[in-house]
């Protein structure tokens, strides 16, 4: 399954799936202005920034009038209307219920965050697809033998505790709230495991510089 990841930080989230799908819009405008003519629909998972820039929401409800947005946060529902978003371009989607919207199928299941959140299933083409991000744990999700797989694996539980251990008071409020709202690379690769068949496809998203690879794009702050 084709997917292209524009972001995947507490700068900015933004991947986009067989060209048609972008599933969070936390960039610029710039950064994705050249796909937009191309995409259909958005997946906005939560209400936070780095998921839902106002500023990139605004241009693409200005620029691409068409293009219909899709979640089950209500948050959401609220804020893409308070930025110009009419009703009709806003698909409000009841979670764990398959919902069929032309070019594919798609289905919510809750997420544990701070704010409401959701991950998203979707089937395009005979193929299957989820996206996990911004959560605890992934209790009660199941996606057996998915083609693709992108999950948050934000940080190394050891690597953590040992930040934890020898960071400042102010790095403490960020740092002790990590466990409660992200999840582990040792929980992904748990989901994994316990999910992916011989031909799945994954990638860890979202990721920190507590975990075990310290990209460019990240700052190692939570959203």
């Amino acid at each position: 399954m084709d997917y292209l990841t524009i972001g995947s930080s507490s700068k900015g989230n933004c991947i986009i799936v067989q060209t048609k799908l972008m599933l969070d819009c936390g960039v610029s405008y710039a950064k994705i202005s050249k796909y937009l003519k191309y995409i259909k629909l958005i997946y906005i998972s939560h209400v936070h920034k780095d998921h839902l820039l106002p500023t990139t929401i605004t241009k693409i409800n200005y620029n691409y009038p068409t293009i219909k947005f899709i979640t089950s946060s209500k948050e959401v529902v609220k804020k893409l209307k308070s930025l110009g978003v009419k009703e009709k371009n806003i698909f409000y989607l009841d979670p764990k219920k398959w919902y069929s919207l032309g070019i594919l199928e798609v289905k919510t299941e809750p997420l544990i965050h701070d704010v409401e959140n959701y991950a998203l299933k979707w089937k395009y083409e005979n193929k299957k697809g989820i996206y996990i991000v911004d959560t605890s744990n992934t209790c009660g999700i199941i996606a057996k033998e998915y083609d693709l797989y992108l999950i948050e694996a934000n940080y190394i539980e050891d690597m953590l505790i040992e930040h934890i251990k020898n960071c400042s008071e102010e790095e403490m409020y960020y740092l002790s709230r990590v466990p409660h709202t992200h999840l582990s690379y040792e929980q992904a690769n748990e989901f994994l495991i316990n999910n992916m068949g011989k031909n799945s496809e994954y990638q860890y998203i979202h990721q920190s510089k507590y975990n075990f690879k310290e990209e460019d794009n990240t700052d190692g702050s939570i959203e």
